[in-house]
């Protein structure tokens, strides 16, 4: 999840913002070619393999369900979602609400209007960045790597472990742990890597912080559970759980993500708890860039 504070919690239906699909990568990401260097465990570097393999893979379709809870865990109020992702004319991902409700009423057209207007706002932000960009390239000939990162996409489901652009700071802990997820014989690794920003911390980095269990006969990771240290501020406590699982021609994808927060916001009390569906996944081909 990014971190965003806790408010961000309440908004987390529609947006999306547990998931990172194809996008610009964060200006502070680690050299893939120094990170591809570091020695790991094998079972930890074929996992790493096959999320580059299958790094390029967008969910069709989007399912989610956002409960806010009472303190003794009844649900308060259930919002669900049903979301597209396909390509528009220019070669980029756009995303549409093919229906919504909230607490069993339809909403559909408001939710539409909502992610309309957050779509112009950022759409703006980018035009806004874009422009900063060209005054920058008048007073200088550009770094051609640097151009590189910002136009490089990937899919990376939240903040993951096996992305290979991060490798050189993921900190990863081996256990000689076993445990059966399914029918598959799994290792139990640890993680922390630091949360990529585009500005620097001034204090101590916000650590992502996590298990996961890998398929010893595979590499296929099978399970990610992850939360941030320290907690954005107002939160008690943040989870959130990847599933894998396999998809149409021998890929290897996120099937479902699971996640729950609880804490407080301007002193209200707020606990969130989300699940959220992908499938219909499709190749999602870079367009060349913008001369």
């Amino acid at each position: 999840m990014k971190n965003t504070g806790f408010a961000g919690f309440s908004r987390i239906a529609i947006l999306l913002c547990a998931l990172s699909f194809p996008a610009q990568a964060g200006a502070a990401a680690p050299d893939s070619t120094s990170a591809a260097a570091k020695t790991q465990p094998a079972l930890w570097a074929q996992a790493v393999k096959i999320f580059e393999a299958n790094k390029d893979l967008v969910p069709g379709k989007v399912l989610q369900k956002i409960q806010e809870l009472e303190d003794d865990g009844s649900v308060k109020s259930e919002s669900d979602a049903e979301i597209s992702l396909a390509l528009d004319g220019a070669g980029k991902i756009k995303s549409d609400i093919v229906k919504a409700s909230k607490d069993g009423k339809d909403v559909t057209a408001a939710e539409r209007k909502k992610a309309e207007e957050r779509s112009k706002k950022e759409a703006a932000k980018e035009q806004k960045k874009k422009d900063a960009e060209k005054n920058a390239k008048k007073d200088s000939k550009g770094d051609s790597d640097k151009d590189s990162k910002e136009n490089s996409h990937s899919i990376s489901s939240g903040d993951s472990p096996f992305d290979p652009e991060i490798q050189n700071d993921v900190r990863i802990t081996e256990t000689t742990a076993r445990e059966t997820i399914g029918s598959r014989s799994c290792a139990r690794f640890g993680y922390t890597y630091p949360v990529r920003t585009e500005k620097p911390s001034k204090g101590k980095p916000v650590m992502v912080k996590g298990t996961a269990w890998i398929e010893e006969s595979t590499g296929n990771p099978v399970k990610v559970e992850f939360t941030n240290d320290p907690l954005p501020k107002g939160a008690k406590n943040m989870l959130t759980t990847l599933h894998y699982g396999s998809g149409a021609d021998g890929s290897w994808i996120v099937e479902r993500m699971e996640f729950e927060a609880s804490g407080s916001f301007l002193f209200i009390k707020k606990r969130i708890r989300g699940d959220i569906s992908l499938g219909d996944y499709w190749k999602y081909v870079e367009p060349s860039p913008e001369k």
